[in-house]
């Protein structure tokens, strides 16, 4: 029975993945969510029913179009396994406070609009971040208690830090990648914050090298750097509430 029930949960993250891959790939570009219909990107066809079944539709199709049979990005397929499994690791660690699981299921859902829009199009838009600073206060809110002055200290050195960081490397981060930090740091703090960008550094350099070692080559365009931010603040989460356990 519990197996059906994280089976159920998940799938149910990932239709919510699917649906912010769509905000992801939009709003970014004007591109109306509401009453334009889902479609190819490459040849614009209008996608059926069956064709918008998170995951199993991309399995069935095996990873391809199903009128023009050009490759889809597994961004799609990454964003819906991933929600899924973040919303079972939200249902197992918050079932029984509902206003933490809210507020942290609407932050990380905002870490992968982010994440999708950082990765598509090499940028953050202000209002997602204004709308992550308004989900990490909330989220502050709802817990017992709230350190609020080490909260904006934490703020305070991590976006002067990075800000400084910009100004010596201005090809270095990103100003939208200082904004994410900056909130991300009220709410995690000043350690974590820290490790979170060594984490992320680690994985973007990973990725890099597996890169260049498949491609023969360097990377033909600069290296997003928010959706390992956001991975790598998920990561630290979850890895915190299993050291407290």
């Amino acid at each position: 029975m519990i197996i059906i029930v994280y089976i159920s949960i998940f799938y149910f993250g990932a239709i919510f993945g699917s649906f912010f891959t769509v905000l992801g790939t939009r709003i970014p570009i004007k591109e109306n969510f509401t009453t334009t219909r889902s479609h190819c990107v490459h040849c614009r066809h209008t996608l059926q029913t069956t064709d918008l079944f998170p995951i199993v539709s991309y399995v069935c199709h095996r990873g391809k179009c199903a009128y023009c049979a050009t490759k889809i990005d597994p961004m799609y397929f990454a964003s819906e396994i991933i929600s899924g499994f973040v919303t079972c690791l939200l249902y197992y660690f918050y079932a029984t406070d509902l206003l933490q699981l809210l507020a942290l299921a609407f932050m990380f859902s905002l870490l992968l609009v982010i994440s999708i829009t950082d990765y598509l199009y090499l940028l953050i838009p202000d209002r997602f971040q204004l709308l992550l600073f308004f989900g990490v206060v909330f989220h502050q809110m709802t817990l017992p208690t709230t350190d609020w002055p080490a909260a904006f200290i934490s703020f305070f050195v991590i976006f002067s830090l990075l800000f400084f960081t910009v100004l010596a490397l201005p090809d270095g981060i990103g100003g939208g990648d200082v904004k994410l930090l900056s909130i991300l740091s009220l709410a995690f703090g000043l350690e974590p914050t820290l490790f979170i960008i060594l984490l992320a550094s680690l994985f973007a350099g990973f990725c890099f090298l597996h890169t260049y070692l498949t491609n023969g080559s360097s990377l033909q365009r600069r290296l997003p750097f928010g959706p390992f931010l956001a991975a790598s603040a998920v990561v630290v989460h979850f890895a915190q509430m299993v050291l407290v356990l």
